[in-house]
C-alpha cells in the first residue's frame, strides 16, 4: 500500500479528473541550502504530484523562484505531454516482454481483475502491461476518489511559473528513466504491493491518501518520515526490497543532490522541485548535502 501512496510524492503520476474550485492553502516541505564561500544558493521543495483546484502556495515559494535562474524538476511533466511519441516510446517499458498480465500474474489474476472490474477500472489494455502499471492505475483512481488531478500537482504549478517567466528548466531525470524503475523492480514485489492495495478495504485506502496528502500540505515530516519507516517489506524478499529501495530512493537522492552540489560550486541559484519523499527516504538529498553546505528549512509566515 505504501508503493501506492508514494506514486503521488515520488515521479509522475498522469491525472486528468477535476477537483472543486476552493481556495486550497498549503505549506509543503521546503529548504534553502547555500554555500557561503560562492554565495551559491539552492532552494528545495517538497512536490505532491496530485492536487487541488486553486492551491495557494505560500508567497515565499515564489519569491525564491523569483530569484532563480533555473528551475529543475524529476521530469519536465508539460513538454512529455505534448510529445505523444515520446510518452508511448515510454510506455512500452512497462509493457511485459512476455506473454501478458495474466501470465505474469498468475493464480493473483483472476481476483486482481476482478477488483478493477468492480472500481470500473479494467480495461483490456491493462493486459498488455506488468503489475506496476496497474498499480499506477489504481493509484490515480485512488487520487480521483479523493478529489485530487495531477492537473494541480506542484510540478505543474512551478513549471507553468517558471516558463511564464523564461526561466531554463532542467529535467534531473527522463520519463524513461522513470519507467525503468518500475520496470526492474522484481516481479514478486510487484504482485506483492498490487495484492495487498486490493485487498485492503478501499475506504481504508482513501484514508491513507488523504492522510498522506494532509502530512504533506502541513509539512507534517514525522508523518511523511513514519511511512517510510514502516513500509513493508516481504518476508523472503528482503534483498529484491533493498536494491528496489536504492533504485526508488537512495540512488536518485544522490543524483539530485549531485545536481545541487554542482550549481552551489559554480555560484548559481536554482530551484528544485521533487517528490518531497526525496527529502524523507534516508539517506535524503540533505543527508547527502549534510556538511557540503548550509542547511535552513524555510518557515513560512501567516
Amino acid at each position: 500500500m505504501k508503493k501506492i501512496l508514494s506514486l503521488l510524492l515520488i515521479g509522475a503520476v498522469m491525472l486528468f479528473s477535476g477537483c472543486a474550485a476552493r481556495e486550497n492553502k498549503v505549506r509543503p516541505p521546503f529548504f534553502k541550502i547555500t554555500d557561503p564561500d560562492t554565495g551559491g544558493t539552492a532552494y528545495l521543495l517538497g512536490t505532491m504530484h496530485v492536487g487541488k483546484a486553486n492551491t495557494v502556495y505560500p508567497d515565499e515559494i515564489y519569491a525564491a523562484l523569483g530569484e532563480c535562474s533555473a528551475l529543475a524538476v524529476e521530469l519536465d511533466l508539460q513538454a512529455l505531454e505534448a510529445d505523444q511519441p515520446r510518452l508511448n516510446n515510454a510506455m512500452k517499458i512497462l509493457e511485459c516482454k512476455n506473454g501478458s498480465a495474466s501470465d505474469f500474474l498468475g493464480g493473483d489474476y483472476d481476483e486482481i481483475r476482478t477488483f478493477f472490474q468492480n472500481k470500473q477500472l479494467y480495461s483490456p489494455n491493462l493486459d498488455a502491461y506488468i503489475p506496476a502499471m496497474w498499480s499506477s492505475a489504481l493509484s490515480n483512481k485512488l487520487a480521483g476518489d479523493c478529489g485530487y488531478s495531477s492537473m494541480y500537482g506542484t510540478d505543474r504549478a512551478m513549471l507553468t511559473y517558471a516558463k511564464k517567466h523564461s526561466m531554463k528548466i532542467v529535467e534531473l531525470e527522463s520519463a524513461e528513466e522513470q519507467y525503468q524503475i518500475n520496470a526492474n523492480e522484481p516481479s514478486e514485489l510487484q504482485i506483492y504491493s498490487l495484492r495487498s492495495s486490493i485487498q485492503t478495504d478501499y475506504e481504508i485506502l482513501k484514508g491513507q491518501m488523504k492522510e498522506l496528502y494532509r502530512a504533506w500540505s502541513e509539512n507534517d515530516s514525522a508523518a511523511l518520515e513514519s511511512m517510510i519507516a514502516e513500509e513493508e517489506i516481504p518476508e523472503g524478499l528482503e534483498e529484491e526490497y533493498a536494491q528496489y529501495y536504492y533504485d526508488m530512493y537512495e540512488g536518485r537522492q544522490e543524483k539530485m543532490a549531485a545536481y545541487i552540489a554542482e550549481a552551489l560550486k559554480n555560484g548559481d541559484k536554482v530551484f528544485v522541485a521533487v517528490g518531497a519523499m526525496h527529502c524523507y527516504a534516508p539517506p535524503d538529498i540533505l543527508d547527502f548535502l549534510e556538511g557540503k553546505a548550509v542547511i535552513e528549512e524555510i518557515k513560512f509566515g501567516n
